[in-house]
């Protein structure tokens, strides 16, 4: 495959148009269109189709597209890896989801930054599906993500540990340090994560396996400390994890709620490309400190 036709392929399909793909590759149109056709001549198949004035992917070119982005984004690591070389300077970068990063990962990246003051280290926050993209596509090293149904055919998630997670309410809320069933919990205004949360789909897995009604939605927020504030100042009962709340439980500021029989935990994953492995030394310094902590 001409690596050329299939650079200005990935253009049309990330732009949606021809037109833009000419004036940013300064071609004409005639150009990015019978490069396109060459394309689909060599692969013996269409990837896009004619929508109003733009362009709409096929199943197969929406595949294409997304390999295209993965190879050029790695040809992009080559190079960055490469001038490290030539500049005696390493980069580090690193994808997590929000509880990761500001429960967890803090400390660890600031204590290794401070023993390796040379390499340079870059963060991206997301959710997990945005977690799994970065490094598929290239753009990340190591991924953290807490959750408990992963897998990817051409990811290796490794568990680090465990993370504990705790209804909580405001201290005057009824059910503030009571042991009540799963079904007395439901009966209240509960605060929902957004779609796409890995804490939503936990929620929801827990009523599923104890055969309760979802509890009703009170709120539905994007983020956990604002969730976190929004029951601190009086309102709903949220399942958080409990490296989130634990200085203002112990402040008073907010409330467990214990539920018969309900355990919950998340496992904390550092995920990789297959490919890569995960022998680096900021791989061994997390793990060497993440034994020292306790969450």
């Amino acid at each position: 495959m001409n690596l050329h036709t299939l650079r200005i392929f990935t253009n049309v399909a990330k732009l949606g148009s021809i037109t833009e793909t000419a004036r940013l590759l300064h071609i004409s149109q005639p150009a990015v269109t019978a490069q396109i056709r060459k394309l689909e001549r060599e692969i013996g198949i269409k990837v896009i189709t004619s929508k109003g004035r733009g362009i709409q992917l096929t199943a197969e070119g929406k595949f294409l597209y997304e390999q295209g982005l993965r190879l050029f984004h790695l040809e992009e690591q080559i190079d960055e890896k490469l001038k490290t070389f030539l500049e005696k300077k390493e980069k580090v970068q690193i994808a997590s989801s929000y509880i990761v990063m500001n429960y967890i990962l803090p400390s660890i990246i600031s204590g290794y930054k401070l023993e390796n003051p040379d390499v340079d280290l870059y963060i991206s926050l997301g959710n997990v599906v945005s977690v799994e993209r970065r490094i598929l596509n290239y753009e990340s090293d190591f991924g953290f993500v807490v959750q408990n149904n992963i897998g990817h055919e051409d990811l290796y998630f490794e568990k680090l540990m465990d993370v504990p997670f705790w209804f909580v309410v405001h201290p005057s809320h009824p059910l503030a340090n009571k042991e009540v069933s799963i079904f007395d919990v439901s009966e209240h205004d509960f605060i929902y994560r957004e779609p796409g949360s890995s804490t939503l789909d936990l929620l929801e897995s827990i009523f599923y396996a104890h055969n309760c009604p979802l509890p009703k939605i009170g709120l539905q927020m994007q983020g956990l400390p604002e969730s976190v504030k929004v029951v601190e100042a009086g309102f709903g009962v949220l399942l958080a994890p409990a490296c989130s709340v634990d200085e203002l439980l112990a402040q008073g500021r907010l409330s467990r709620v214990f539920v018969e029989h309900v355990e919950v935990n998340q496992s904390l994953f550092m995920c990789t490309r297959k490919i890569d492995g995960s022998d680096h030394p900021f791989v061994h310094y997390l793990k060497k400190n993440l034994k020292k902590s306790e969450i």
